[in-house]
């Protein structure tokens, strides 16, 4: 079995220790999905400028769009996407018993969550209490993930 090479588990990426490429490749991916978003609605985008422009409600520079042509285009997929959804809400109606079982929907109250927090992992009550009025803690968990020490985040554990 191989060490685990990290200290702390679990990581917590910085924005300072995020390197200079992944920031390059995240903002040119938002780039390029902002270009692709406006490409694909651009006549829509040109149609509301000409139509908001003066004269107003007026289409001065464009012809006015022919709907029946439009309905002719896309009206199996708008076809397709109801029988989609209908499929969908038949089979949630059918299924809502299984969905709505409480054996997938855990919501103990939040005094059980602290005893079991205080029997499993054995911390007192009043510490328990005392995290919930930080603003943000660090939890140090060991190899076993088992918390086993948990301090405010603004005291250094080192």
């Amino acid at each position: 079995m191989s060490q685990n090479p990290l200290t702390y588990w679990p990581p917590i990426i910085n924005s300072d220790s995020i390197s200079i490429w992944i920031r390059v490749r995240d903002i040119a991916l938002t780039i390029g999905a902002w270009l692709i978003i406006i490409f694909t609605v651009h006549n829509l985008i040109w149609l509301l400028v000409d139509c908001f422009s003066d004269p107003i409600f007026e289409l001065a520079t464009e012809k006015a769009p022919r709907w029946s042509e439009i309905w002719f285009r896309i009206d199996d997929y708008i076809y397709l996407a109801l029988v989609l959804i209908a499929w969908v809400c038949i089979l949630a109606a059918y299924r809502r018993k299984s969905i709505n079982s409480t054996k997938y929907i855990l919501t103990p109250s939040p005094a059980k969550e602290i005893i079991k927090l205080e029997i499993e992992l054995g911390f007192s009550h009043e510490e328990i209490e005392h995290w919930h009025e930080l603003r943000s803690v660090n939890v140090s968990v060991d190899e076993n993930s088992r918390t086993f020490k948990i301090t405010s985040a603004g005291v250094n554990t080192a």
